[in-house]
């Protein structure tokens, strides 16, 4: 069976497709593990659509603490994703730690409260999407912390662009992921999101975040020379996130306006440019 055949390659595709085509340029060596990650990600990421009350999203989450540690004590659980991930792990130094930072912070999905302050906010970012991609950094290799940062920062700008890009989504959960100082500071009332009513307020404070994006993605571009052929293959998400942060953009920042199927062959062509030019 070829890697793209696997189990955890299907999800990644069906479920993180831009993952998915990232990894496409990843060391043909390490897109299984890549896979395996990702489809990890997906299993916990998914706990809050999947569960009626916040107490069975805690039970799902033990249950991937306890499969975890199973991982680590080499007696992995039966299951089509860990299996995967345990070989995953022996193939590298990945601290334990790292993926129950991700579990722990994913309980903050299966409960409605946004984060309180914008701090709350870029820690959750970090503990899910950016310890996410730092995995993703030393499964292709990387050992140098400098370059292992730059991929948890970026990791958080992806997981910034998807709370954007989720926004419409997460009100169907009645969820919301914004931070409220952040609401607070531009005027932006919970009553107007989950009424999907576009105003100037809410463009701002999105606008805001944007532009943020932009300055982490200019520091990381300014130091590519550090990043080796391989990783450069998972630094291509920087691409994607300029692509959606100009969707974003036409869309007024509005995030009820957004419209990535229109956009999604440039994206694609982006991603395809970049790997072959080398730009972030």
């Amino acid at each position: 069976m070829t890697v793209l055949e696997t189990y955890t390659a299907k999800q990644v595709k069906a479920h993180d497709y831009d993952r998915f085509l990232v990894t496409l340029f990843a060391p043909a060596t390490t897109r299984e593990d890549l896979f395996a990650l990702y489809a990890f990600n997906h299993e916990v990421a998914k706990i809050r659509e999947a569960v009626s009350e916040p107490m069975l999203g805690e039970i799902r989450l033990q249950w991937w603490r306890e499969a975890i540690d199973g991982i680590y004590a080499d007696q992995p659980r039966n299951h089509e994703v860990v299996l995967p991930l345990h070989t995953a792990v022996q193939r590298t130094n990945i601290a334990k730690e790292d993926f129950i930072k991700i579990i722990d912070a994913r309980a903050a999905d299966i409960y409605d409260e946004n984060p309180k302050i914008l701090d709350e906010f870029e820690t959750y970012l970090g503990e899910t999407s950016g310890n996410l991609t730092r995995i993703a950094a030393q499964i292709i290799g990387e050992e140098d912390e400098e370059v292992l940062s730059m991929a948890y920062e970026l990791g958080q700008v992806w997981g910034l662009i998807g709370t954007l890009r989720a926004i419409r989504y997460h009100i169907s959960l009645k969820k919301l992921s914004l931070p409220q100082d952040l609401m607070d500071e531009f005027d932006v009332k919970k009553k107007d999101i989950f009424a999907m009513e576009g105003n100037e307020n809410m463009q701002n404070l999105i606008k805001a975040l944007c532009i943020s994006a932009h300055q982490y993605l200019d520091h990381i571009a300014t130091d590519k020379k550090k990043l080796s052929k391989e990783m450069k293959s998972l630094f291509l998400l920087s691409a994607l996130s300029r692509s959606y942060l100009n969707s974003i953009k036409k869309a007024d920042y509005n995030p009820f306006e957004i419209n990535e199927r229109a956009t999604m062959f440039p994206r694609q062509c982006r991603l395809f440019f970049s790997a072959l030019f080398g730009l972030l």
